[in-house]
């Protein structure tokens, strides 16, 4: 879930939780084909990293280890992020945020949310962004949907332990048969007497029911916000955290935004960019919605769920030092 938060004396907005109950197929979207260009197969670098626990290896005989040339981020940006531990990176289960709920026992496409959690224990320090001899690891993520598929170039530089988060829970499976369950139309006061359209789709509450507090399977993730210098704003395909009212309350959700939204730099982590398949996310956007009389104004639920069949990585090398 994502309320939004407050800057100032100035509410920048809210962002409601999902919606979804069942597991209906979507049937209104007009199916996007794959992208035809060929992906390039990764070369097989094996990395040195802590072996995961049994289970998880199963988990990733799964991966697509293929390589996406156009989701590598910037030349020069900083690759030498520092590791953190899953328990550095979180906020634990014992303290959680306020008005947050319990997480489920089982999501709603059916996972088990403790063995979830486990795997993602497991994953978290096998997720590396360095070689050992100092090549920087791209990662990318292919989300495939009812209405086609939206690739995104993840961003370590700017998030790890968001980018290390979200590449865990896929891998573990947690995304697969989730839903797009929240999409976000609403006019906000930027400055007096400015007014700016905000358009976005959000994902991945483990229930999709729509209740507030859900989006959580046992921990949170401490705030990542940019550097002042890191010249990177909200623009049309940013990938960001959905939070709550406390700046460490993110959790599982995401949101793609569908245009520029500079008032929400600084309030919300941005862990990646669409490359391919906005126009995906736009059909997304574009489908009938209803409203419901605990949702606030601007968020809406999906008539039909938009499932997520599937999330896999890809990882590809970069040279020394970039």
């Amino acid at each position: 879930m994502i309320v939004w938060a407050k800057h100032g004396e100035r509410a920048i907005g809210c962002w409601a939780v999902a919606a979804l109950l069942g597991s209906l197929l979507l049937t209104g979207c007009s199916k996007q084909p794959a992208s035809s260009a060929p992906s390039e197969q990764a070369e097989g670098t094996k990395l040195d990293s802590p072996t995961p626990s049994d289970g998880v290896a199963a988990v990733k005989e799964r991966q697509d280890n293929r390589s996406l040339t156009a989701a590598a981020p910037p030349d020069g940006v900083n690759w030498q992020v520092q590791h953190e531990p899953f328990a550095k990176a979180t906020r634990s289960g014992d303290d959680p945020p306020a008005n947050s709920n319990p997480p489920p026992d089982v999501t709603v496409s059916g996972k088990p949310v403790y063995q979830l959690y486990k795997e993602v224990l497991a994953l978290w320090d096998t997720i590396r962004f360095i070689t050992p001899d100092g090549k920087p690891i791209r990662y990318a993520a292919t989300i495939e949907t009812d209405c086609g598929n939206i690739e995104i170039a993840l961003r370590p530089d700017l998030a790890p332990n968001h980018v290390r988060n979200f590449v865990a829970l896929a891998r573990a499976g947690y995304y697969d048969g989730l839903f797009f369950d929240r999409i976000c139309h609403e006019e906000t006061e930027v400055e007096p007497g400015k007014m700016q359209v905000f358009d976005s789709i959000e994902a991945g509450c483990p229930l999709g029911n729509g209740d507030p507090g859900n989006g959580s399977i046992g921990y949170w993730l401490k705030p990542e916000f940019p550097a002042a210098d890191a010249k990177v704003t909200h623009e049309a395909g940013t990938v960001g955290a959905c939070r709550g009212m406390e700046e460490d309350s993110a959790a599982c959700r995401f949101y793609i935004t569908l245009g520029d939204a500079p008032f929400l730099d600084g309030n919300f982590t941005i862990f990646g960019k669409v490359t391919q398949g906005l126009d995906v996310a736009r059909i997304i956007a574009k489908q009938p919605t209803r409203e419901h009389e605990e949702d606030v104004a601007g968020s809406f639920r999906p008539e039909k769920p938009i499932k997520i069949k599937k999330v896999t990585i890809q990882t590809s090398m970069g040279e020394s030092g970039r």
